[in-house]
């Protein structure tokens, strides 16, 4: 009797820890084709990505040329960017999977 009572003690942390798997998602920022911003810095949680080039239409995840960051925690983060004229502040949330965001 104590084997099973060990046995489902067992199974029941087991389940339990694994519903409380961390989450990640990733966001792009990216710019519109004639925004006439120059290479744009972009911070998210302390870490620097740049936007290098101009989009005609929302880009896939991970476009080249855009800002990408990858496997942030699910939630909500602060970020800033700045081309050297124009400065962007706000919030972007993340959630699993791929977020893309325009900087205007």
């Amino acid at each position: 009797m104590k084997k099973i009572y060990l046995l489902a003690s067992f199974a029941t942390l087991f389940l339990m820890s694994s519903c409380n798997k961390t989450k990640y998602g990733n966001v792009t920022f990216w710019q519109e084709t004639g925004s006439g911003y120059g290479i744009t810095v972009v911070n998210v949680n302390g870490v620097t990505s740049n936007i290098t080039s101009e989009k005609a239409s929302t880009p896939e995840c991970g476009a080249s040329g855009c800002a990408v960051f990858n496997q942030l925690e699910t939630g909500t983060y602060d970020y800033t960017a700045s081309d050297g004229t124009d400065t962007w502040a706000g919030q972007v949330t993340i959630t699993e999977g791929c977020t893309t965001f325009e900087l205007y």
